[in-house]
């Protein structure tokens, strides 16, 4: 009977600690405990650090965005001073009403089918990629240097070190062998 009363306690304590922690995670992640999760709940304020200079041994001039509000703080070991504040400024954006042009290059003569004029751009960017002035065949030009293929390229096979080169190292199993020898001699005397 006493280990039914004790089974029972155990899992009922493990149920309210399990009960505990997941009430503590829940409030943790909405905010509840001081933590600031941006951008949820009231608690959270948008505080941005724009750029931070030092401009001395524990000095420095700090830019802030709090709320719409640019600040510049002057920031020492002591204290945090106000310099300047302002409205946040707007970021800088281009609104496009109508069609972008492209710049593109001037063409000597215009192919005339999509093929042609794919055929020659794969031409331009040919030679743009290996160097050639556009006036020289690809074929004229030096061939690369290309490295060796086959056996070259493979590694030898590792040889398997014989009894007597392994004589003394770690690798032997002779070594091991004298190793434990030497403990038992111990152990017995």
């Amino acid at each position: 009977m006493d280990t039914l009363w004790m089974a029972l306690r155990v899992a009922v304590s493990l149920g309210v600690v399990l009960a505990l922690m997941w009430v503590l995670h829940r409030r943790a992640t909405k905010g509840g405990l001081g933590v600031a999760v941006k951008g949820r709940g009231r608690r959270s304020a948008a505080v941005e650090i724009v750029g931070r200079q030092g401009i001395g041994g524990k000095a420095s001039v700090v830019v802030v965005d709090v709320e719409g509000e640019r600040l510049v703080l002057g920031v020492s070991e002591q204290s945090v001073s106000l310099l300047r504040s302002g409205p946040t400024p707007a970021p800088d954006l281009t609104i496009v009403t109508g069609p972008v042009v492209l710049p593109t290059e001037p063409r000597t003569s215009a192919p005339t089918t999509s093929a042609d004029r794919f055929r020659a751009e794969l031409e331009r960017q040919d030679h743009a990629a290996t160097g050639l002035p556009t006036g020289t065949p690809a074929g004229t030009a030096t061939p690369l240097p290309m490295r060796p293929r086959g056996r070259a390229r493979r590694p030898e096979r590792a040889v398997v070190p014989t009894a007597q080169q392994l004589q003394g190292s770690v690798l032997s199993a002779d070594t091991w062998r004298q190793a434990a020898a030497a403990l038992r001699g111990r152990r017995a005397g």
